[in-house]
């Protein structure tokens, strides 16, 4: 969705709007114990569960149809060589970090949110409607066996409509490595169909997201009203432990590979890289800090131009470490809001839909809380919660976004000093 800057703030600013005034009606009717504010801040969820079901309208061909594109875009793979081996290598890298990182803080902070039994009750009762599928996605994953089974779709239409989200992502990536193969003419015909349906999902994204101040409003009333203030301390420490946990990646991870891997001094680095990183923190898009990305690595850090027109257009379409940092910290919060208990299995199938699902994020606002829907559909978790994420999702969306940038940049400097050139 391509909306003017004061566009985009100004739905922010509603969307938390709609979360402050549905978090104050449901408060208000909490604290006043009123019988009918208390019904009528229950009694407009419906609007809110409308407006779920909308966004789970669009996911599984908005998932599909990005991953072919994107995957079918690159062409033979075979082609790539080493370049390209090196750049996905660092990418899928980074984000599996990313994605165990998250997990961690999560782990580490989200049992600073303290509800107490009673609240934790209705909260599992509310999400009773979901107890049958978690039961069903936690019998199917028990075996490793049955897990790489399912994997593969004996018909992938099905699976989309049966709402398995794993088998369609497979399927899809499969089918665009496959368009990337074939001659020029149909693959530039299959990758622009996908475009195309991408096009009109991202148009009907825009349409549904301005119908999200009501739909917050209509889904943060309700729990207030249930919980009261410990909802509030609930979501601020959610911001918390991804704000934490997207700071620590870039300070580890990024900043470790800058030294190691590129060999330059930190600073110097980024001084460079710091006006393409503010672009992509206050538009929280990525794509729009991409012709200032290009110029600071070919003209600051001196990257080749064959290195720099691959590599970090390339990382500007797959390179999503604060997305997986975010959906990871997403589920884990979700579950524990919801009473549902995570083992094992549950922990690697939300590790690998997240890995997984980062191919489909589309370089638009609070696309990732969009995408954050099949992990909690993958992994058996209540999807009705991220309608509460996109309410505070501003501050971890600016967070995230400029972790991406700085990660597209990096990506080419990693690469070409890989292949013998010096950076800087």
């Amino acid at each position: 969705m391509t909306l003017p800057n004061s566009k985009r703030a100004s739905l922010s600013l509603w969307i938390f709007a709609g979360l402050a005034l549905g978090l104050a009606l449901g408060l208000a009717a909490s604290l006043a114990g009123s019988p009918w504010l208390l019904a009528f801040a229950e009694g407009v969820e419906p609007v809110g569960t409308v407006w779920i079901n909308l966004i789970r309208m669009v996911v599984i061909p908005l998932v599909g149809a990005a991953l072919i594109s994107g995957v079918a875009s690159l062409g033979d793979l075979r082609k790539l060589g080493r370049v390209g081996g090196r750049t996905f290598a660092f990418i899928f890298i980074t984000e599996m970090i990313g994605a165990l990182i998250g997990l961690g803080i999560a782990l580490l902070l989200l049992p600073l949110m303290r509800l107490s039994p009673e609240a934790a009750a209705t909260l599992r009762g509310a999400a009773a409607a979901q107890a049958g599928r978690v039961a069903e996605t936690v019998q199917r994953i028990q075996g490793l066996r049955q897990f790489l089974i399912d994997l593969v779709p004996t018909n992938p239409i099905k699976a989309a409509a049966d709402g398995a989200l794993l088998p369609v992502i497979v399927f899809s990536i499969l089918f665009g490595a496959a368009t990337g193969s074939l001659e020029e003419t149909p693959r530039r015909a299959i990758v622009g169909l996908a475009d195309a349906v991408v096009a009109v999902l991202i148009k009907l994204i825009g349409w549904i997201m301005l119908l999200a101040p009501l739909g917050v409003l209509c889904l943060a009333a309700p729990v207030a009203a249930r919980f009261g203030w410990q909802m509030l301390a609930s979501l601020a420490v959610f911001v918390i432990a991804v704000v934490v946990a997207v700071v620590l990646f870039a300070v580890v991870v990024y900043g470790g590979a800058v030294r190691l891997l590129v060999r330059v001094p930190l600073g110097p680095f980024a001084r460079a890289i710091a006006p393409s990183t503010t672009v992509a923190f206050t538009t929280t898009s990525s794509m729009a800090a991409l012709p200032s990305m290009m110029e600071i690595a070919i003209d600051r850090l001196r990257i080749s131009p064959p290195v720099a027109s691959f590599a970090v257009p390339v990382a500007a379409t797959l390179n999503r470490p604060g997305s997986t940092i975010y959906q990871t910290i997403a589920a884990v919060f979700i579950a524990s809001l919801y009473g549902v208990p995570l083992g094992p299995a549950l922990y690697v199938t939300i590790f690998l839909t997240v890995f997984l699902m980062t191919f489909s994020v589309v370089a638009v606002p609070a696309s990732t809380v969009f995408t954050t829907a099949p992990v909690l559909a993958a992994a058996g978790l209540p999807v009705d919660g991220i309608g509460l994420l996109l309410g505070v999702d501003r501050i971890p969306d600016m967070f995230r976004t400029g972790l991406n940038a700085i990660g597209h940049v990096l990506t080419g400097a990693v690469v070409a000093r890989a292949e013998g050139e010096e950076i800087g």
